[in-house]
Order: C-alpha cells, then sequence, then structure tokens
C-alpha cells in the first residue's frame, strides 16, 4: 500500500457564530427547506428533505449587518434588523433584491401571513407596520396604532385577520383593517421594578395565544375574550423561543436555562382540553434562540452555534457543527500552500516540512512549522462611515500558489501572489476587465493556472485568461441545462472536463478541445440533491454524493454503459451511513 503523509491543519480555528432565528419554508411542494441566521448576518439554507445539508449560504455584507427575525413567503425569504429595514432575498443570486425602510427605527419581528399577502413588521418605536407583498416588489400598506414600548415579537392569527403583539409588560390584539387594539392582557411581574418582556408568541387555530416571557412563565390566553386562561413557570429564566406542532397538539418551548421543555394537549374526562407539561431534553450547553418542529423532528439552536436535530421512535439526537458551506479550504499541491477561507477575510499558510522518513505511523517532528502568510479581507465604508469587512462568498488560490481569487457581494477580486524562498510575500491586485460589481458566487481554477472559471448569479459561467497585468474575459458559457443556483464547479486534474451542478441535481459537463470549452453532456437527474462531487484524477469519472447517503461514480467516455436506479448511468454505487460533504483524492504526497 502506498505511504502518504497526513498534515493536521490545527491552525484553522473560525469562531463560531451562534444561531439568531430559524424559520422553515412553508410548502412543501416546493421541499423542506430551513433557513437560519447567525450572529454575523449571513444566512444558511438547509436542505431538509432527507440528511440536513447546507444546500446554499447568503454572506453578510456591511449593509445588512443584522438579522432580528426571518420569514418565508412561498420560495422568497424576508429578514428584518436592527438597520430599520425589511430586506428580501435571491435564492438564485443569493444576494439582497429588495429593501424597503420600516416606521418606527430599529425592527425586532416578523411574521407573513400567506393568504393575504401581507408582512407584519414590529418595531422599537411601538409601530406595527404592515406591507403588502407583490409579484416583485414589497409594498407599504399601513402601520397600526402606536402602543407604548418596543414591539419585540408578533404573529399572525390562522386568518390574517387579527395580529398579536408581545413586549414590555403586555401582549396585545390588533384588528388588521381597523389599525386598533382590540385587547391588552397584562403579564405582570416578578418584582415591582423589573418589567416583564414578552419574547415569543404562537396562536392556534382556536384563538389560543401562547406567550414565553423573561420569568420563565409559559402562558395560555384566550384571544377572543382577551384573558388568561393557565401558565407554568416552566424554565427559571428568560423564554426565548417556542413552536407547535402541525396538528397543534405539541409544542416545545426553550431559552436561556436551555432546557427544551414539551407541553401536549389532553382531553380531560369532563371533555375539556388542557395543556399539561411532559418531557425536557438537555441538549443544548447556551443559550436557545429558536425552535422549529416539523413532521415529528424538532430543530433548535442558538448560543452554542449548533444546529440540533432531535426526535422520538427511535430516541435520536444529532448535532451539525458551525462549518462553513464547502469548498472552505485549498490546498496549493505544486506550491505546498494551503487556502483557509473564513466568513469576512482569507488566509493563506504554508505547510510544515519534515525530515525524509521511509515509513512511520507515528506522528513525526516538523524540521519547519507551518506559517501563516497573508491575511486577505477586503474592508469598506458603511452607510454610516464606518469601516467593516465584507463577507467573503468564494475563495480560490491556484496549484502553483501564484494566483488568488475571491468573490463578495461588491464583485471578484484577483491577485498575483509572490513568495520565494521565506522572503516576506508579495501581494499585486490583477485588474478585471469584466463588470467589476457583477457577484460571482463559486470559482475554480484550471489544474495549469492558466484560467479562472467563476459562476455567476445571473446561472451563467465565465472563463478568464489570466496574465500578469490582467484579467481577460476569454468566454462565456450559458447554463439552460441548470435551473437553479450553481452550488458545484470544479475541473478534471488533466483539464479537460468542467463540471457544474446545482441543487435541482441537474449536472452539466464541459470538454475542452482546442483552448476552447464546448459542452459535452447532461448527467440524468437523480431524486436527491448533491451534497458534494469530485472528478477523479485517472478514470475521468465524477464522484457524486447525495443528501439520502448514496454516492455514484459515472464514467465520461462512456457514460451510457449501466443504467442505476432512477434512469442514473453509473459504474459504481456504495451506500455510507452518513453524508458525504467533500471528497478527496490522494494522487501524490504534498
Amino acid at each position: 500500500m502506498n505511504s502518504c503523509s497526513v498534515h493536521h491543519i490545527r491552525f484553522y480555528k473560525p469562531k463560531p457564530k451562534a444561531i439568531y432565528c430559524m424559520c422553515l419554508q412553508p410548502n412543501r411542494k416546493l421541499g423542506y427547506k430551513l433557513a437560519l441566521s447567525r450572529s454575523d448576518a449571513s444566512i444558511e439554507i438547509w436542505n431538509i428533505n432527507q440528511s440536513p445539508y447546507i444546500e446554499r449560504t447568503i454572506s453578510s455584507n456591511v449593509e445588512n449587518y443584522t438579522i432580528e427575525g426571518l420569514g418565508w413567503f412561498q420560495d422568497r425569504l424576508f429578514s428584518v434588523g436592527l438597520h430599520g429595514l425589511l430586506v428580501e432575498y435571491s435564492l438564485l443570486k443569493l444576494c439582497i433584491v429588495n429593501r424597503t425602510s420600516v416606521t418606527g427605527e430599529a425592527a425586532f419581528c416578523l411574521d407573513i401571513n400567506e393568504k393575504n399577502r401581507q408582512i407584519a413588521v414590529g418595531t422599537e418605536q411601538g409601530y406595527l407596520n404592515i406591507f403588502d407583498i407583490t409579484e416583485d416588489n414589497i409594498i407599504f400598506n399601513k402601520f397600526l396604532d402606536k402602543q407604548e414600548g418596543r414591539i419585540l415579537c408578533l404573529k399572525y392569527d390562522s386568518t390574517g385577520s387579527f395580529v398579536i403583539s408581545g413586549g414590555l409588560d403586555a401582549i396585545r390584539i390588533w384588528n388588521v383593517s381597523s389599525g386598533h387594539a382590540l385587547h391588552k392582557m397584562t403579564t405582570g411581574r416578578s418584582e415591582a421594578n423589573n418589567p416583564t418582556i414578552v419574547w415569543c408568541l404562537a396562536v392556534t387555530q382556536d384563538f389560543t395565544i401562547i406567550s414565553g416571557d423573561s420569568r420563565g412563565k409559559l402562558t395560555f390566553w384566550d384571544g377572543k375574550i382577551g384573558a388568561q386562561i393557565e401558565s407554568y413557570q416552566s424554565h427559571r429564566n428568560h423564554i426565548l423561543s417556542l413552536c407547535l406542532s402541525e396538528d397543534q397538539t405539541n409544542l416545545y418551548c426553550s431559552g436561556v436555562d436551555s432546557n427544551i421543555v414539551n407541553f401536549v394537549k389532553i382531553q380531560m374526562k369532563n371533555g375539556k382540553e388542557k395543556w399539561v407539561k411532559s418531557i425536557h431534553k438537555k441538549i443544548h450547553n447556551h443559550d436557545v434562540r429558536a425552535l422549529i418542529l416539523t413532521d415529528g423532528k424538532l430543530y433548535s439552536g442558538g448560543t452554542d452555534a449548533y444546529l440540533a436535530l432531535s426526535y422520538n421512535q427511535p430516541k435520536t439526537l444529532i448535532q451539525y457543527p458551525p462549518i462553513l458551506q464547502n469548498p472552505c479550504i485549498t490546498i496549493c499541491k505544486e506550491a505546498r500552500l494551503i487556502m483557509l477561507r473564513y466568513p469576512k477575510y482569507i488566509e493563506v499558510w504554508s505547510l510544515g516540512e519534515t525530515d525524509e522518513v521511509v515509513q512511520s505511523t507515528n506522528i513525526i517532528p516538523l524540521k519547519k512549522e507551518p506559517k501563516k502568510l497573508i491575511v486577505l479581507q477586503r474592508i469598506v465604508k458603511n452607510h454610516c462611515g464606518d469601516h467593516k469587512k465584507e463577507g467573503i462568498i468564494f475563495a480560490d488560490m491556484s496549484d502553483n500558489g501564484k494566483w488568488i481569487a475571491y468573490g463578495t457581494c461588491l464583485g471578484l477580486r484577483v491577485f498575483q501572489f509572490i513568495y520565494e524562498n521565506d522572503e516576506n510575500p508579495q501581494l499585486l491586485r490583477v485588474e478585471n476587465t469584466g463588470d467589476r460589481n457583477e457577484v460571482h458566487l463559486r470559482g475554480v481554477f484550471t489544474p495549469d493556472s492558466s484560467q479562472l472559471i467563476t459562476a455567476l448569479s445571473d446561472g451563467s459561467i465565465r472563463i478568464y485568461d489570466i496574465s500578469d497585468a490582467s484579467l481577460s474575459i476569454s468566454r462565456r458559457l450559458d447554463c439552460e441545462e441548470l435551473t437553479d443556483t450553481i452550488t458545484f464547479l470544479c475541473v478534471s486534474d488533466d483539464g479537460s472536463y468542467l463540471v457544474a451542478a446545482d441543487p435541482a441535481s441537474n449536472t452539466v459537463v464541459w470538454k475542452k478541445n482546442n483552448d476552447s470549452w464546448n459542452f459535452y453532456c447532461k448527467l440524468p437527474k437523480y431524486s436527491c440533491a448533491p451534497t458534494t462531487m469530485a472528478l477523479h484524477p485517472t478514470n475521468s469519472s465524477l464522484l457524486i454524493a447525495y443528501s439520502d447517503s448514496k454516492n455514484f461514480q459515472n464514467p465520461f467516455k462512456n457514460p451510457y454503459q449501466r443504467t442505476g436506479p432512477n434512469g442514473f448511468i453509473l459504474s459504481e454505487i456504495f451506500f455510507t451511513m452518513y453524508k458525504q460533504i467533500r471528497f478527496c483524492f490522494m494522487t501524490k504526497t504534498v
């Protein structure tokens, strides 16, 4: 068996970013998608149809620096934040497409009523804004009567005629059409000088309102008459989140003490229904800020940054660590360099070196330690004139270590990297002849380091020729066969094949002939979304892993040799217990 050297990259230490908000796409026909926002205002879209994985990421930018609430309308995603804006995102372009100012300064919460195509937003100054959702825009409708104090949470009822809001010491029920408050329900205080903060709300079909507050109390209210039904001291501290099951017979709540408590609705002997405390779980070590319950599966997240999935029958707990969407590491085999991508900057390190070893299974002492060479980031001014770091969408480095490319919401940046014989590294900007403001979602260098291939937000692929002075456009590839955002882009080791794929399981191959990339074939679709893919370095085949934990190897030279399940052409199939997030072939020692 061939020997290999294993490098322990202990110097890659991205800081975990807390989960602030989560929301589930309500339309099952569009597939199960879970959107979660983190403390750096980035948004991850998780595909949870099979084994959950990050399908796409919307990077943070200096203008949208905070997210306090998230919501879906069909396949459109909205957020609000402390900047006082209602923001809409494009899941195809992975960027902001609409933004509208709200009345009342900072916005803390939102809720969406699909029936009436309306968004309600609660603000710092107590204004409850109502917006109408059109086909391609957001239009301000009105705001309801101003209340005293900030609005920290709100929910529509099932009809969309009423909005329930929570803030300091009170819960209010609003008539949307008249704009007036129908009921004000006071929560009471545990201490005279310490106001009670209502952090979260839920509303059932029979207009029962459920609230969680800073006293750790879960309270049930009759929304028809504005009166309290019952209250439970379910937690020792603030309840920050709660969620209901689809049949509205199960409820979970959690908060600062991190215990997740379950309540179930039972029917008593006299025919009346009552909510009773059931089980509790200890999944997280810190504050739990968001809960989602769907199909008996509970998704939870908070300050510890882990997305947790738990369910019974069988009793299961899976925790997904806060790892960036791949690729976040690039190894330059020829130059013995490694590039590490962080959310808002890039690091380039030289790998360590050892004396020649014939055979060993132990840790070998280094004669030369790994060395951090550069830190690359883009700093821009926000609307206040402060300098802030822009979020990194993708980053790649050529195999010879000479070129670095990365993309942000403000465009593509390419640099020439000069480093020889332990001298101080130099970084030279390479001029881009294309549109500097175009958003590039993926990028990869060819193995000979002569071209940069990027996937744009408009769904096309662009080929750049690289020289010491400039970056020139060689060709543009239209990707009509791809129907969604390009999330995978890779080139074979011999530079002959280019592969692009999207979350809809469309996979397209181009072949290079006489320095020109030409369409070669489209691989048959599989029923699940791909989680990773890689080109084999020697036998011209594509290895693809899917979210159902199945892996396929598809040959290019004779792609119609054998037919597998669902019409997929394959030469080999194997199953793994867990989904794959990255493939890597070893061809030589680095």
